[in-house]
């Protein structure tokens, strides 16, 4: 049985904090074993603050640290953010996120190592995979997402927190290469077997409604969630918050190839009836397509176009800082006089821009008739 603990934490004072983990670590039976370094990998998607419940707490990270560090002879706190990967971009989110002041205890360490390898993999998906320095100094993961809403994934949480470990500029490379919603979650399906999380520790004591992974709300759900398996910590926090394993692409793909089983998972702790918010805002799936096996495929392709979700850019609040243009994998956004304009012809759908935008100026809209479809 796969083992998810449910554990009520209403506060980010770091000791609470870190004795929700132990008793989570506790109710599944894990123990920590002994690294010489272990690798803690937090959501630091963007230079954000604690409270926009974009990037996971600092307590949440500090109460892991301070777990792991008496097991480990050296702790690395790393991630690969959105858009360019430089120490200067690392800095700025470590001061923003509140986590710099953590690389002052014992034996605890900031990644500003940008450099990156290549692992030989020789999957389906793979031959090799490009990964960040921090993961092949490291003899061990421990896993630390954001419960958030995403507008390409439905859901972010554990599996998709992983992709992190993929340098900058490549994951841009890889939104590009795999651009079917089904291809990409194969592709973070073959990072989760590569990385292998010793533990998964779900920050769900404020998580993220809405307009996720960065532009939603902040949504207190006072709870952490702990497991070895991250698929099966995804498919609780998705029960939580109302979601279905059809209506989440990773999930479904996962039971597809049977790597998720819920007839495996054992929750253990809190009752997910106990724990579920009366409302949670959700995202709609983006790929969902009414015509494809239909009609004839040049015409599909061409409704789904038209029906599918878009970036719709609002130049009031656009504050010209580029991000979008530096994120784009398909280079389909342009400035001018210090405005971001996208090509929806060359637009591929990734809503990276969207996720990426510190100033919120992007939506994502769907067209009228999508709407009345779905009503």
């Amino acid at each position: 049985m796969c083992k998810v603990a449910i554990v009520k934490c209403d506060t980010y004072e770091v000791q609470n904090v870190e004795e929700a983990i132990l008793k989570g670590i506790n109710l599944i039976g894990y123990e920590i074993p002994k690294k010489d370094c272990v690798l803690v990998k937090p959501n630091l998607l963007m230079k954000k603050s604690p409270e926009d419940a974009v990037t996971t707490h600092p307590a949440v990270v500090q109460a892991t640290v301070e777990i792991i560090k008496e097991k480990a002879n050296k702790v690395i706190i790393a991630d690969s953010p959105g858009g360019p990967y430089t120490k200067k971009r690392l800095e700025s989110i470590y001061q923003a996120a509140g986590i710099k002041v953590l690389e002052k205890l014992e034996n605890v360490f900031l990644n500003y190592d940008t450099s990156y390898k290549d692992l030989n993999v020789e999957s389906a998906t793979f031959k090799k995979l490009s990964l960040i320095s921090p993961y092949f100094e490291s003899q061990g993961i421990v896993n630390l997402p954001k419960l958030k809403t995403h507008q390409m994934a439905v859901y972010t949480g554990a599996v998709k927190n992983l992709f992190g470990l993929v340098p900058g500029g490549q994951k841009a490379e890889m939104h590009f290469r795999f651009q079917d919603v089904r291809r990409f979650m194969e592709m973070l399906l073959e990072i989760l077997t590569v990385a292998k999380p010793m533990l998964n520790i779900m920050d769900g004591i404020v998580a993220m409604e809405g307009e996720g992974p960065s532009a939603g709300r902040p949504k207190k759900l006072g709870i952490l969630l702990i497991s070895e398996y991250a698929l099966a910590l995804d498919y609780v926090a998705c029960k939580i918050i109302g979601l279905d394993i059809k209506d989440v692409p990773l999930l479904e793909v996962a039971k597809e190839k049977g790597l998720l089983n819920p007839d495996k998972i054992e929750i253990v702790g809190e009752r997910i009836e106990d724990v579920a918010p009366s409302s949670f805002e959700l995202v709609l799936r983006p790929e969902i397509s009414f015509v494809k096996g239909r009609l004839p495929h040049f015409l599909a392709s061409f409704l789904d176009g038209f029906l599918s979700p878009k970036p719709v850019f609002d130049r009031n609040i656009c504050i010209g800082c580029a991000e979008c243009f530096n994120a784009c994998p398909a280079q389909a956004i342009e400035m001018k006089s210090r405005k971001a304009y996208v090509d929806l012809k060359k637009c591929i759908r990734c809503y990276c821009c969207h996720e990426l935008c510190p100033a919120k100026a992007i939506k994502i809209k769907r067209s009228i008739l999508f709407e009345k479809i779905l009503k």
